[in-house]
């Protein structure tokens, strides 16, 4: 995952603080019984993440390699720093908490 300078995180973090805050908080069409935030902060997040992308390659041209960059790229090394940063350590605490598969 590409760290950006300090600098460079300042311009999006008042942006991202507003996405999460947003996450999973339903609407005036979402009844109580449906209103399990894991799942709608589930779609909101593919929402997001996707309208991001598509907008930058609308507004800076559709290109193979840049699809292929962003999709494979970018979202697969995204998707396997949350894995590495977030999953595992939360599999290495339930194994150490209940044991190893044999």
């Amino acid at each position: 995952m590409p760290y950006i300078p300090v600098q460079r995180r300042e311009r999006f973090e008042e942006s991202i603080r507003a996405i999460v805050e947003s996450l999973g908080h339903p609407d005036a069409t979402v009844t109580s019984a449906q209103a399990d935030k894991d799942n709608a902060a589930k779609g909101d997040l593919n929402y997001v993440i996707f309208s991001i992308v598509k907008r930058y390659v609308d507004q800076n041209g559709m290109r193979y390699h840049r699809l292929q960059d962003f999709v494979n790229g970018t979202l697969g090394a995204c998707q396997m720093e949350a894995y590495r940063r977030l999953v595992a350590p939360y599999e290495d605490e339930a194994i150490a908490r209940n044991g190893d598969v044999k």
